[in-house]
């Protein structure tokens, strides 16, 4: 029989096959995560009729090639192409798709199998299986780390189940955050002291230096008139200011200056530009006194001429003498003639407003205005001046916090600039007056460089016990320290407009699983009906060293082979595996005009191997004529 025969016949049978595979791939154009396949063909045998030659150089003779005759062709092999498909938008909560490596990992009983179609759906027991065949999707559980509520941790790997309608227990907040800018630029919301921050003053005297570390004003009860203002230092370096009046002119302190300890130095004291100069021989210099002192001028017409003239000041601090209890203020005034009036404690309500009944201070009186936000000070009826709070001095911000029952109550803290670089903060529950608040009110202190120092958090108490609920502690933090934020990123003193806002809390209402999500990293993410978003699980993906050796199983599912290697099941986005991207398919990386081309190269290969069969056929049956 002639060889050719046999040879077109293994033709024919090789690109049958060949058009099986692409009949099979653009059958399947539209499939969900299909990965399209590719035949490879080989030569099969050969027939020598003659072996190769050396050359003879002696016998001047060539070599000869070997003589052979092949025997047809054979599939080598049928390769699976496992590039990226093209994504689609489907818009489908349970449609998900892998971008770069990986495959899903899905569960058909105790079978794990492989895909990377994410057309997902879930059955009626919460389950997420692969539509149309309920294989289980497989993902690693999020369990709340026991030790950090906020942090979560990856379990074992498992079938992945949402639960929906499953409630979220209401939590009490227990921490509140505030960030941005509180304005530097504005004035003290009071007359809140004479004497501002305790300032550095170096007093250079030729060859003589005094560094004048502590300015205060006299706090002792009652004041000390001799001493109304002292510029000191641990050496025992001492100019004394005693208090006589106030120029009618500039609305100034008259001050009389006394030197201690400082060589013979002496000081003058300008009530008209509140300029302090010191000499010491030759050497002198001047210190601007004026800009540190804060104070109203309460002008007495009803008496004189001349009129009584006071400095009215108020006090924010529990180093005063005596100290002041929380939520009160002390109002003073000094003069006239060194005389000093009070101090009177003043009540303030958690909102800032003030409560003084009709007081007497001195020959004087003082008390609220009607709404709450100034001191009347009066000298019989007459009303001689109101010591106005700045309301442009103040800056609040409003957030809800829950209690234990998942009850929301509105919280509004404030910020009054007390001093430089010093705010006083205060919290109330503006729509619950009945809820009493404990350790509402505190001061935070900034750097120059407007960033908080010292205490930045802050517990405040909260009597919810009265409405049914427990008793709540809420940690107010201003500098960011309780979620590992720089200072920069808490609240911040510098030259800008108010921006400080509470921008986080731990607290929220009962809830009830809704929805779900899938992210990037194949977290999944329960959405409750309280607007909360909590971690179930993580979507595993698994990796293979050799992914053209994966059985293809039907179901667009794969399953391990003998040299695929073994399933390396990690998390999207580590390990080398891609991301996840939510409410998309990756579609098959069927090419159809590529295909359509294999279509006419294998319907050529098939028709010309035909060909071969029906012309050796010619050829034998004129070979069968011969005998005839």
């Amino acid at each position: 029989m002639l060889r050719s025969l046999y040879s077109g016949v293994s033709g024919v049978k090789g690109h049958q096959t060949y058009l099986d595979v692409i009949g099979n791939n653009i059958a399947n154009v539209n499939t969900t995560g299909f990965k399209k396949s590719n035949v490879l063909f080989q030569d099969l045998l050969y027939q020598s009729n003659r072996g190769a030659m050396a050359p003879d150089s002696d016998a001047g003779r060539g070599g000869i090639n070997p003589m052979q005759v092949g025997l047809g062709v054979n599939i080598a092999a049928i390769e699976t192409i496992h590039t990226q498909g093209p994504m689609q938008y489907t818009g489908n909560r349970n449609d998900m798709a892998i971008s770069g490596d990986g495959y899903f990992v899905v569960k058909d009983g105790q079978k794990l199998l492989y895909t990377r179609a994410g057309a997902t759906t879930l059955d009626g027991a919460g389950n997420m299986v692969m539509s149309g065949t309920g294989y289980m999707y497989q993902g690693y559980k999020m369990e709340q780390d026991p030790t950090d509520p906020t942090k979560y941790l990856e379990g074992s790997l498992e079938s992945v189940n949402i639960p929906v309608g499953q409630k979220l227990e209401a939590q009490a907040t227990s921490l509140a955050g505030y960030r941005c800018n509180l304005d530097s630029r504005v004035p003290t919301y009071l007359p809140m002291g004479v004497i501002g921050n305790d300032a550095s003053v170096t007093v250079n005297l030729g060859a003589n230096s005094y560094v004048l570390d502590s300015i205060t004003e006299d706090a002792t009860n009652p004041p000390d008139p001799t001493r109304f203002m002292v510029l000191s230092n641990a050496g025992g370096d001492e100019i004394a200011l005693a208090f006589t009046g106030v120029d009618p002119t500039s609305g100034l302190p008259i001050l009389t200056p006394t030197v201690t300890n400082m060589g013979g130095a002496t000081a003058t004291y300008d009530s008209a530009t509140g300029r302090l100069t010191v000499t010491q021989g030759a050497n002198s210099q001047t210190l601007e006194l004026k800009g540190l002192m804060n104070y109203t001028v309460v002008t007495d017409t009803t008496v004189g001429p001349p009129p009584d003239r006071y400095l009215a000041e108020f006090t924010d601090s529990n180093t005063a003498v005596p100290p002041i209890p929380e939520g009160y203020r002390q109002l003073r005034l000094w003069g006239p003639g060194a005389a000093a009036l009070g101090p009177i404690t003043v009540p303030v309500e958690p909102d800032g407003k003030f409560n003084l009944p009709n007081t007497a201070i001195g020959g004087l009186t003082a008390q609220s205005t009607a709404d709450g936000t100034g001191i009347e000070i009066r000298s019989g009826t007459t009303l001689l001046t109101t010591l106005n709070q700045k309301i442009s001095s103040v800056h609040a911000s409003k957030m809800d916090v829950y209690d234990t029952l998942g009850n929301p109550h509105t919280l509004e803290v404030s910020w009054e600039k007390i001093d430089n670089n010093q705010w006083r903060w205060r919290a109330w529950l503006p729509d619950e007056p009945g809820v009493t608040l404990t350790n509402s009110t505190g001061v935070i202190n900034f750097t120059s460089e407007g960033k908080i120092e010292g205490t930045d958090t802050f517990d405040l108490g909260l009597n919810f016990a009265s409405i049914g609920a427990e008793d709540a502690t809420i940690k107010l933090d201003f500098s960011g320290r309780s979620f590992n934020k720089e200072p920069i990123e808490g609240v911040t003193q510098y030259g800008s407009a108010f921006t400080t806002k509470a921008y986080y809390q731990d607290g929220y209402a009962m809830g009830v699983l809704e929805d779900y999500a899938v992210g990037a990293d194949g977290t999944v993410e329960g959405v409750y009906s309280n607007s909360q978003r909590r971690p179930l699980y993580r979507m595993a993906l698994a990796l293979f060293a050799n992914p053209q050796g994966l059985n293809k199983e039907g179901d667009t599912v794969f399953s391990e082979s003998a040299n695929s290697g073994l399933a390396q099941v990690v998390k999207p986005q580590e390990g080398g595996a891609g991301k996840i991207q939510g409410s998309n398919l990756e579609m098959a990386n069927v090419d159809l005009s590529q295909e359509f081309v294999n279509l006419i190269v294998a319907q050529r290969g098939f028709q010309a191997n035909a060909r071969v069969i029906t012309t050796s056929d010619q050829v034998l049956e004129e070979l069968i004529n011969l005998k005839r």
